[in-house]
């Protein structure tokens, strides 16, 4: 059994790939699950969030892809929205359910799932990037599943690099700068003469 905070889960499935996607490793959330803890994570290749919650003694020891639509099946459940989401790993069938009853089978998406963690940069360099603004919507999205009234996330920027997003203390992103063509970030100072 793998509790998951169904918030969090639905912040992370925001930045699975769609179905148009070839990749079908992207179309849904990675969950990597053992007594030590758990992780969910979902990319497009352009954009990704990595969650972490603290396992349990008995958190069984797991790691696949539920696909989007199981998520969404199981995010659609009426009431209880402050309730966990268990999943049930089984061979070859998976079940997400939660203690009301409600259950969404599946099995599990092909993978193997890209590296995500060589995706995150250590330390972005702060240099000024530019992003696609729907990209920062959906980290402004998953900021309020996961409670912020406003929204609100940081960012550090990393030039021609990945730029971190910072969403809370157990959520982080990760965004693709757009490249700029030849323009230049422009010096602004003049602005404020």
């Amino acid at each position: 059994m793998i509790m998951i905070d169904r918030n969090k889960l639905k912040a992370v499935a925001r930045f699975a790939a769609d179905s148009k996607d070839r990749r079908e490793a992207l179309h849904g959330v990675l969950i990597e699950a053992s007594p030590a803890g758990v992780r969910l994570v979902a990319t497009d290749g352009h954009a990704m969030l990595v969650a972490r919650a603290a396992g349990e003694p008995d958190t069984d020891t797991w790691t696949g892809i539920i696909p989007s639509d199981a998520i969404k099946a199981a995010l659609a459940w009426k009431g209880g929205r402050n309730l966990p989401i268990i999943l049930l790993p089984g061979e070859p069938e998976c079940r997400l359910t939660r203690a009301t009853g409600e259950a969404v089978v599946f099995v599990p998406a092909p993978g193997p799932f890209p590296d995500y963690r060589r995706v995150i940069p250590p330390a972005p360099d702060g240099k000024p990037a530019f992003y696609d603004p729907d990209f920062l919507v959906r980290f402004k999205r998953a900021a309020e599943d996961l409670g912020s009234n406003l929204g609100l996330f940081g960012l550090l920027q990393g030039g021609d690099g990945p730029g971190l997003v910072y969403l809370t203390d157990d959520v982080a992103g990760v965004v693709m700068p757009i490249r700029s063509g030849g323009l230049a970030v422009a010096d602004c100072l003049w602005a404020a003469a």
